[in-house]
């Protein structure tokens, strides 16, 4: 009997163990865990290992969301197609700096035209001076060209007998008894009606080509082309170079030194602006009763206003003194480039076959600036003038190029 009841105990316990296990398989199936224990309430055990289980906190048999995670928080989400693709901030970027751009480039364009405009128009009105005065010469060459055989060359003989007497008289008068370049900025101040010049109706008369002109002065160095007037009053300075009173008239021949005086720095003239380029051995022209009388460049000073001991004539000597005004702007003392008679075509070269270097150079450099201009121009339209469609994915982040 007693091994009766033995067998009978342990059945019920293996049928007991057997249904738990049972349970929690159907459990498991169903997604679904309960904790030790549930389980042990479930099965109706009281034995102290179940009760123990079923004290412990439930947290430790929960298990924890990944997404919940710090490092799951902590990456960063993949942008969708939507977000991938929308340019609207990069358009907007994009149009904001073409405004800008745009903006530069005006302000940019007006400066240039302003510095051209400030640099340019004293230029234009120094180029339409020298074409006017050149014009000038011009039509009273072409009077004395017009003019009935010997009316020139008598003009040229009663010329050359008032340097014989001038010579002979050891120049009493030498200039005007007002400075010519006394007044600011290169003016003169001798009127022409109160001028020694003025008075002396021989000296008037002689070399009259037309409205007061004798002769050219030309120096091609320095593209002088100018008409020379008797006397060196404001009116006769202002319309181009003039002949100082007392000296010879600029017809040549030994032991005479004629005197030609022209203005420097005016805004809207050149005149003899340039003359302190002048070197030795540079040549100038007079062209008077349709002779042309070349001369070379042997001697530059400068003297102090009142000094004529360079203006004097030396007997045996042709000569031709050129005079304005110097420091530039300043005018307190007076440039002297003086030149003696050579021949022409050697060793003087003929006028027309000397040219200004610097006028080249200067007309082939703004040439090629404006010429440089217009082909970046023409490149950067061809470069961007088309329209393209834009790519997104040429403006994705590099991360989502693949």
């Amino acid at each position: 009997m007693a091994i009766s009841n033995d067998d009978d105990g342990t059945d019920a316990v293996m049928t007991m163990t057997q249904r738990n296990g049972d349970m929690r398989q159907a459990e498991r199936d169903s997604g679904t865990e309960s904790t030790p224990a549930a389980a042990g309430v479930a099965r109706g055990s009281t034995q102290p290992s179940d009760r123990a289980a079923a004290k412990q906190p439930a947290a430790q048999t929960t298990k924890q969301d990944p997404a919940s995670s710090p490092a799951a928080s902590a990456s960063p989400a993949s942008p969708t197609f939507a977000e991938a693709t929308d340019i609207a901030d990069m358009v907007a970027t994009r149009r904001r700096l073409r405004r800008q751009l745009l903006v530069m480039r005006i302000v940019t364009l007006v400066l240039l035209l302003a510095a051209v405009c400030v640099v340019g128009y004293p230029l234009a009105l120094q180029y339409q001076s020298s074409r006017r005065l050149s014009q000038v010469s011009d039509t009273a060459a072409s009077t004395v060209a017009g003019w009935p055989y010997p009316q020139a060359k008598n003009a040229l003989a009663a010329a050359r007998a008032y340097n014989r007497r001038l010579a002979a008289s050891g120049q009493p008068v030498l200039g005007e008894a007002v400075d010519p370049f006394s007044a600011a900025q290169g003016g003169s101040k001798a009127k022409g009606e109160d001028s020694a010049a003025a008075k002396d109706k021989e000296y008037q008369s002689l070399l009259d080509a037309g409205d007061g002109v004798m002769g050219t002065i030309r120096i091609p160095k320095i593209s002088v082309d100018l008409p020379i007037y008797h006397g060196t009053s404001e009116e006769a300075l202002a319309a181009g170079s003039g002949h100082l009173y007392g000296s010879s008239l600029p017809v040549g021949g030994k032991g005479t030194h004629a005197v030609i005086t022209g203005h420097r720095g005016l805004v809207n003239a050149l005149m003899f602006t340039r003359l302190d380029e002048m070197v030795k051995g540079d040549f100038f022209y007079i062209e008077v009763m349709g002779e042309t009388l070349g001369y070379k460049v042997d001697r530059i000073s400068v003297i102090l206003p009142d000094d004529t001991s360079q203006l004097k004539i030396t007997p045996g000597e042709d000569r031709v003194t050129l005079m304005t005004c110097t420091p530039y702007g300043v005018n307190t003392h007076r440039l002297l480039v003086s030149g003696h008679r050579v021949a022409i075509p050697v060793p003087a070269p003929e006028p027309g076959d000397l040219h200004d270097t610097r006028s080249l150079v200067t007309t082939t450099v703004v040439c090629g600036l404006a010429g440089g201009w217009l082909l970046v121009g023409a490149v950067g339209r061809l470069r961007h003038g088309s329209w393209r469609p834009m790519r997104h994915a040429a403006f994705w982040p590099r991360a989502l190029r693949g």
